[in-house]
């Protein structure tokens, strides 16, 4: 990182960016899915205005051209002027892609945005907000022939006798209306601004004075303080809010201006905020009378106001008959002196009131906001956390080390040493969780990019999708959630392009025409568990077998289950599209998710069901630092199986121990058979089989739920052990997940219960290897 702060200010804005953009396509997806709550629309609204906000800082245009017509959108959502529909959503989902693409190119990790492409949804973006796209707004010479300023064509009348009674007539010209009648329209001229701070605000280090000095750039600002809420001395709650402040600004600024100084306090308070009108003087219009000595109707003269009548007041139209009726009998009033001056009016456009919701939090959201304090949050630099984790686990070594040595020295478990161990071993322990648990995110953070995603593919192949995702609050390791957006980003592009069929065919079947992908992560067996299923066709495995076939990895002799067939996709050059698109077609997708995965230590598998979909399930650890195990012996070697895997330790009895087909070796456990398998064989680790007699066995389970029975010479004890990348330091091995360092300095191998329970058998030996003891 550059030691310029500005540059460090940026980086700053560029992760909020990262967490505001998330949010903004959560809040959409919510909209999409019918969820029109002003809290949803107005986070879309500040998400977008924040980004904004720091891009002007850092003088990105481009950035905030876009973000602004975006924003002026979803102000128009807010303020209820416009409904929130359907293609308002779908097109503000793009948008929110678009604006991704501008901050990823202001930042420097992406490419520069197609200009064409942001340019055209700015365009939809102003047509939705306006009606027409700004840059198309009609002049003045749009206006047909014959027609004036206003749009009505002009209109002559003649007031053949304006006089009556006893009046003389008089000979006056034809009255001409170059224009109907219209009110002249008020013009805003302030903004009165009524804010009552809830608690909240001052707790989140807020002030009013702050917001006042901000209002004052905007033009002149008069403030007014009501203090009759105040209680008296005794009744006073310090931590209470009471004043309410009155704020009228002397400035004709666009109302998203004034809202921008409270944007981040909106919640923390109730805020009205309502147009200041100019009371600017009506006129009459210019009725093209002569002068003969009348007294001028100007308003200024006028009293004992009078409501013109109007046909519609709004659009400017006037009842003409009644204004000429009207005109001749005042003037024949005042020719006499019998009538006082007469004042024409006609009422004030009142502006339209915004729905309140958008304007002013209700009160039993204020007060329940006021009594829930949001979580303080703080930003640290990973390379520190992983230096404190690292240092946590060399602790947890060294503990285990010092353990080890008291208890070969012989004390006695009583002893002061040995009861100081065990505290420490605890704190060590609260130690650990407590650093791993600042490590652990949400999956949250891998699966908000994921609708994106979808829409791109759905689009690319011309299919209908819909996506559902469940278990997004799942904590992981940092460390395994950065490395997941990439084998789910292989997943989810094969499920729409291999798995889900065409509109046309879905319909053909009886299918909806929208396909669904579903991506939901769960704990399970102290692992994470990321699934992602789909409503297609499922897998052809006769086609899968003839393309592996045909390419070269498998033999026609080659006898393979249904699910060894599946397994078939994973497996490199593998591809079952006709021709390479964007999409696919090369046959290093599936490839690199299976490597992705086993290199954190995980499995993937598939189950697929013709004609209904596929489900692939992918089982990682939730972390790559700790874990609980129980150490046991095989042979020679020490090994570590993770606790959350075992189910009971038991020593076996030869009656219990049954052979299947006089090959494979099962034990009966609780009325039921489980396979047995000796470890010390199955790792390699001697040739002879392992003894019963003295010998132990593990029942484990498997994340699929099917259970075991590991054969080990004994069992030394429980252990909370650092792991260690077996891959990075050496390489892969099957039936080993990854290492530790003991406490007496030796290494020990960390098992892979479920590839032992799979290829544990294939390993085992007839029945004249197994000694039963007698």
């Amino acid at each position: 990182m550059s030691d310029d702060p500005f540059e460090a200010i940026k980086v700053t804005f560029f992760q909020e960016c990262e967490e505001l953009l998330g949010d903004l396509e959560t809040n959409l997806l919510a909209l999409e899915s019918g969820d029109t709550d002003i809290e949803t629309i107005n986070a879309c609204f500040r998400a977008v205005h924040s980004v904004k906000g720091g891009a002007g800082a850092f003088g990105l245009e481009d950035l905030v051209r876009f973000a602004h017509v975006f924003e002026t959108l979803m102000d128009e959502l807010r303020s209820g002027r416009k409904p929130v529909d359907d293609i308002t959503v779908r097109t503000l989902l793009r948008a929110s892609d678009v604006l991704n693409d501008h901050v990823s190119a202001a930042r420097g990790a992406g490419p520069a945005v197609d200009a064409e492409r942001s340019q055209a949804l700015i365009a939809e973006l102003e047509t939705l907000t306006h009606g027409a796209p700004v840059s198309a707004a009609p002049g003045a010479d749009t206006a047909s022939a014959g027609e004036d300023d206003f749009g009505f064509t002009p209109l002559t009348l003649a007031l053949d006798d304006l006089g009556g009674g006893e009046l003389p007539p008089l000979d006056l010209p034809p009255l001409a209306f170059t224009a109907p009648y219209a009110p002249a329209k008020q013009e805003q001229t302030g903004w009165k601004i009524v804010f009552r701070p809830h608690p909240r605000l001052y707790a989140n280090a807020n002030e009013t004075g702050l917001l006042i000095r901000e209002l004052g750039r905007l033009g002149p600002v008069t403030v007014e303080m009501d203090d009759s809420g105040v209680p008296l001395l005794d009744a006073l709650e310090p931590n209470d809010s009471h004043l309410v402040w009155t704020m009228t600004l002397d400035a004709a600024v666009p109302e998203i201006d004034v809202r921008d100084v409270f944007d981040f306090v909106e919640t923390d308070c109730d805020l009205n905020i309502t147009p200041i009108m100019s009371g600017a003087a009506e006129v009459l219009p210019d009725l093209g009378l002569p002068d003969i000595g009348l007294p001028e109707l100007g308003v200024s003269d006028l009293a004992d106001p009078l409501e013109l009548p109007a046909a519609d007041a709004s659009a400017g139209e006037v009842d003409i008959a009644a204004l000429v009726a009207l005109a001749q009998a005042d003037t024949a009033a005042r020719l006499n002196g019998e009538a006082p001056p007469l004042e024409v009016v006609s009422p004030a456009p009142q502006p339209q009131a915004a729905p309140v919701a958008a304007r002013t939090p209700p009160a039993a959201a204020a007060s329940q906001g006021a009594a829930t304090q949001a979580p303080v949050t703080i930003r640290v630099d990973l390379e520190r956390v992983d230096r404190l984790i690292n240092a946590v686990g060399e602790l947890v070594i060294q503990q285990a080390m010092l353990a080890q040595r008291v208890y070969e020295s012989g004390l006695a478990r009583s002893s002061d040493i040995s009861l100081g161990l065990e505290d420490l071993e605890l704190l060590t322990r609260e130690i650990q969780d407590s650093v791993m648990a600042i490590r652990a995110q949400p999956v949250k953070s891998v699966f908000q990019r994921m609708p994106r995603l979808v829409r791109e593919v759905a689009d690319m192949t011309g299919k209908r999708v819909k996506l559902i995702t469940a278990g997004e609050d799942t904590e992981v390791d940092k460390t395994v959630v950065e490395r997941l957006a990439e084998p789910i980003t292989h997943m989810l592009r094969n499920a729409i392009d291999h798995g889900l069929e065409t509109p046309q065919e879905r319909e053909a079947a009886g299918k909806p025409a929208e396909g669904t992908v579903k991506l939901a992560a769960l704990h399970r067996s102290g692992r994470i568990v990321i699934e992602i299923s789909d409503d297609g066709k499922g897998i052809n495995r006769q086609r899968v077998r003839a393309i592996a076939e045909e390419r070269g990895l498998i033999t026609p002799e080659q006898v393979l289950t249904d699910d060894e067939v599946d397994n078939l996709i994973f497996l490199p050059g593998f591809s079952t599209a006709k021709e390479i698109t964007d999409v696919s077609g090369r046959g290093v997708g599936m490839d690199v998710v299976r490597r992705s995965i086993q290199s954190l230590g995980g499995r993937i598998s598939i189950s697929s069901n013709p004609g209904k979909g596929s489900t692939f399930s992918m089982s990682l650890p939730l972390t790559l630092a700790v874990l609980d195990g129980m150490v046991v012996g095989a042979a020679d070697q020490t090994l570590v199986a993770p606790l959350a895997a075992i189910v009971e330790s038991l020593t076996p009895k030869p009656e219990d121990i049954h052979l299947v087909g006089g090959v494979d070796p099962v034990l009966m456990f609780r009325d039921e058979f489980v396979p047995l398998i000796d470890v010390a064989r199955s790792m390699g680790f001697r040739d002879v089989p392992t003894e019963l007699r003295g010998g132990v066995v593990m029942i484990v389970e498997t994340e699929a739920g099917q259970r075991a029975g590991l054969l080990v010479d004994a069992i030394h004890g429980q252990r909370q052990v650092v792991i260690k990348s077996l891959e990075t330091n050496y390489r892969h091995v099957e039936g080993v997940a990854a290492a530790t360092i003991l406490g007496d300095g030796r290494v020990a191998l960390i098992l892979d219960i479920d590839a032992l329970v799979t290829t544990g058998r294939r390993r085992n030996s007839t029945r004249s290897d197994l000694k039963m003891a007698s």
